[in-house]
């Protein structure tokens, strides 16, 4: 195995590695631990109070994919595949927080994989929105709680679009499966395997 297949290799690992605990991060659903009995008991149980670690978690999680995908396929010399994949064909507009107080739709980015992969890394800041789905429960003392089914949608302000002001709505499990299950993945996972034997 040369030394290039070998990176290539690591840094794949490594990429299916930071897609998976994005992924795990960004759609952790904390209506599950909610029991709707008393406000306090659901704090404690839906994990509000690392609401703020699981955010930056999944900001971290985010760039890092991001970097790491796109110094892999550099390595790979797939550059070309990575602009014709686009993680939001399917689905230009979504909702965000349905059922709860803000609920709104949204555009989602348009452009390539490689485009998103390069205004996430150049990034002056980065803001999560929120998940598809926000529950709002009102409890017997009149307590009211907003909980989120997840961290799936971020708002990426680069500096590539200082002058303009825009910014860019990513949906975090359509950026992974972008890449895990496209034929980018499958190039690069067989350079790997025929290099390998």
């Amino acid at each position: 195995m040369t030394k290039q297949v070998a990176l290539i290799a690591r840094w794949h690992a490594k990429a299916v590695d930071a897609g998976t605990r994005l992924l795990a991060l960004s759609c952790f659903d904390r209506n599950r631990f909610v029991a709707g009995r008393n406000a306090i008991e659901d704090d404690l149980f839906s994990f509000q109070s690392l609401d703020l670690e699981f955010t930056v978690e999944v900001i971290d999680g985010l760039h890092e994919y991001c970097f790491i995908l796109r110094k892999l396929i550099e390595r790979a010399g797939k550059v070309a595949l990575a602009k014709k994949l686009f993680p939001h064909s399917d689905r230009p507009v979504a909702w965000i927080g349905r059922g709860g107080i803000e609920e709104r739709e949204i555009q989602l980015c348009p452009e390539s994989l490689w485009w998103i992969l390069g205004r996430v890394i150049h990034s002056k800041s980065v803001m999560v929105l929120g998940g598809d789905y926000c529950h709002l429960r009102v409890y017997e003392d009149g307590k009211t709680r907003e909980f989120e089914d997840g961290r799936v949608y971020v708002e990426v302000a680069s500096d590539f679009d200082e002058k303009e002001g825009l910014r860019h709505i990513v949906h975090v499990p359509s950026l992974v499966r972008a890449y895990a299950f496209s034929q980018l993945s499958h190039e690069i996972g067989q350079i790997v395997r025929e290099n390998t034997i």
